[in-house]
């Protein structure tokens, strides 16, 4: 596995969301700004492909353009020698959009229901739009409020697959008392009340992980109500990818392996940055911010020196 933070995309199963497509704009730019190197990948999934990135994002895909053994064989094996998985649905999950992401989230314990998710007191200007405030506690839901899970389906987690080596949780549920959900039970659509019903899914599967959501509008940058910019829908996506980069599997590589997160900047000091990239003072945003960290940590250290004399 590759050290280089890269992400790629699938672009072999016309799926909805890719890299070229304009209502994502915010999502790659956000990547982009991140300083990662993204690429994507087409004509077929296999583990020498995979094997560039550090994550690998599924994202919705459609119109009957399933994804083979062979390909889940692939996917499987990657997480299992440490790459992260991002896998999303949208709603109605694999009957409506003709998928089988199942076969694949399956063996990490991940089920993707054939639902809509509904919530008649808490939602964003429309009940399709339920706002999700339940959060179990966890990197990626540190700092989180409120997001919007709009056009979204559920998630069923499966704890007969863990062993040593997996474990599988949900990380953010639909209200208690107001949510249901329109389900299809394999003949027709069903209205039902549901209670906390999981809608973003984790899992560590050998030494990789996955992250599973059944929300595609939360990565779109359309609309304020319910799409990236909607709520705290771009913190949960700033903390999933950077949880999922952050891997280190011994002491050595703890010591050796930088640690992506995501922080605000303040809007001076980001275009001061940007000027400095231009004029090829330093390489990378990355660059700087180490570097700084480096002045304050010296400083600080000979002040405390200092203060012990």
């Amino acid at each position: 596995m590759k050290t280089e933070f890269n992400i790629g995309f699938d672009c072999s199963h016309q799926n909805k969301l890719s890299i070229e497509d304009p209502g994502f704009n915010d999502f790659i730019e956000y990547l982009f700004n991140s300083d990662l190197k993204l690429g994507k990948i087409e004509a077929g999934i296999t583990y020498e492909k995979l094997s560039d990135y550090n994550v690998f994002i599924i994202g919705v895909p459609f119109a009957g353009s399933y994804i083979t053994v062979e390909e889940i064989d692939s996917l499987t094996q990657y997480v299992k020698d440490g790459g992260s998985l991002l896998i999303i649905n949208d709603k109605g999950g694999e009957f409506e959009n003709k998928n089988n992401l199942n076969e694949l989230t399956k063996i990490f314990g991940i089920k993707f229901n054939p639902d809509q998710l509904f919530d008649n007191d808490h939602f964003s200007k429309d009940i399709s739009r339920p706002i999700i405030k339940d959060f179990k506690k966890h990197f990626i839901t540190r700092d989180l409020t409120q997001i919007i899970h709009s056009n979204g389906c559920t998630i069923q987690i499966d704890k007969s697959v863990e062993t040593e080596d997996i474990d599988v949780s949900a990380i953010a549920f639909s209200s208690e008392d107001s949510a249901w959900h329109k389900i299809f039970n394999g003949e027709v659509w069903l209205d039902e009340p549901v209670e906390k019903a999981p809608v973003i899914a984790i899992s560590h599967y050998g030494m990789g992980k996955v992250v599973a959501i059944g929300n595609l509008s939360l990565f779109s940058g359309f609309h304020a109500l319910y799409g990236i910019q909607a709520a705290d829908n771009f913190r949960l996506i700033s903390n999933i990818i950077a949880w999922l980069m952050n891997k280190a599997h011994s002491k050595e590589a703890q010591l050796s392996q930088p640690i992506f997160i995501t922080i605000p900047v303040e809007q001076d000091l980001y275009y001061w940055m940007k000027e400095k990239l231009d004029e090829e003072r330093w390489q990378n945003v990355e660059e700087i911010i180490n570097f700084a960290l480096k002045v304050v940590k010296f400083r600080m250290r000979k002040q405390e020196s200092l203060e012990d004399l």
